[in-house]
């Protein structure tokens, strides 16, 4: 009696890019789940998030608003600063818990420590960027309008702080592999930076020298580029693009080259 045997199907190798395109997918698909799951709102939660913080500095500050940003609607104001920064500060603390969060991923080879950075710095631009067309869009309804000749610039500024972000987010995640208690003291410092980069005033109302220590800030540059571009009346004598670009590099070659130092002791650890 003889026995077929079953045709040969040789065994088919995904490429590099293969495998990284389904690494990303999963972490992603992780990611929306973890964040999002346990909530009835779903993904509708992160714009009303920042829309309940608008809302609370609309009322607090409502008595005066107009006069504290001639040129410029507050909301309009509040909406251009808020949501930026709260996807820069997102993509850099979500950093902090990345490598003990995910291990249950990282035992897998194609997964690298790299690739949950780039899935969740991802996700935060995509929420948070949805979240501000969305704001914009609602303040057009109420008959506050954004500038649109210079959208241009204003993209550009998105993709420069979520690259930004990106450098500062493998620097948070190695701080918070090694830091200790280092990492608890990080929740301060962005809070320190939320109210110096121009996110809930005006930075030209603020008196020498203190306005010129400001500007050593790189974010504010970057915000303060956005809020001109939607609002060409707001002041831009002080905006040094070139200053955050500078900045930008520098942290992504730091960022990567603090990964590339301990890489081989994370994947040890996994």
């Amino acid at each position: 009696m003889s026995i077929q045997l079953p045709p040969y199907r040789p065994v088919q190798h995904r490429s590099g890019l293969k495998v990284m395109g389904a690494a990303f997918h999963a972490l992603l698909m992780r990611e929306l789940q973890t964040r999002f799951g346990g909530y009835r709102l779903g993904y509708l939660w992160a714009p009303l998030e920042v829309i309940f913080q608008i809302l609370i500095f609309l009322v607090i500050f409502g008595a005066f608003r107009e006069r504290l940003i001639p040129g410029m609607n507050f909301s309009l104001f509040l909406v251009a600063g808020m949501v930026p920064f709260r996807m820069f500060q997102k993509m850099a603390t979500r950093a902090l818990g990345a490598v003990e969060g995910n291990r249950g991923l990282l035992i897998y080879r194609a997964i690298r420590h790299i690739d949950v950075i780039i899935a969740r710095s991802f996700l935060e631009l995509i929420i948070y960027f949805f979240t501000f067309i969305l704001l914009l869009a609602g303040l057009s309804f109420f008959g506050i309008f954004p500038s649109l000749g210079n959208l241009h610039i204003v993209i550009f500024c998105w993709i420069t702080l979520f690259l930004f972000g990106f450098g500062t987010a493998l620097i948070m995640m190695v701080v918070g592999h090694y830091g200790g208690e280092i990492s608890k003291v990080i929740t301060i410092f962005f809070t320190i930076l939320y109210f110096t980069s121009g996110v809930i005033f005006p930075l030209f109302i603020v008196p020498e020298p203190y306005f010129s220590y400001l500007l050593y800030n790189p974010l504010v540059h970057n915000l303060e580029l956005i809020k001109h571009s939607l609002a060409p009346n707001y002041p831009s004598y002080h905006i040094d693009i070139g200053y955050f670009l500078e900045w930008t590099i520098g942290i992504n070659f730091l960022g990567l080259l603090m990964y590339k130092a301990v890489e081989k002791d994370l994947i040890r650890s996994k």
